[in-house]
């Protein structure tokens, strides 16, 4: 079914993000983070063929994804340390 939604940008980047870890859509995504919201609701698996280790990185399925926007804000907390 297609719908037309407008997220705010801090929505968006985080279902972006999330859809480049988990090697999907961010349509894909966005399903998941809603079914995970569902009670009891659970998320189909990825893919069988996904990787597991990304540029040399584990990927771990439903961990916390950290964003660019994230990492600039730990560097300027600690620039002002």
């Amino acid at each position: 079914m297609r719908l037309t939604v407008n997220l705010e940008s801090d929505l968006y980047a985080l279902a972006k993000s999330l859809a480049k870890a988990e090697d999907c859509t961010i349509s894909t995504a966005i399903n998941r983070l809603l079914r995970r919201s569902l009670p009891g609701g659970k998320t189909p698996k990825a893919k069988a063929d996904s990787p597991g280790v990304r540029n040399g990185f584990q990927i771990s399925r439903g961990a916390a994804i950290i964003t660019p926007e994230m990492v600039k804000q730990l560097e300027a907390e600690d620039d002002e340390s």
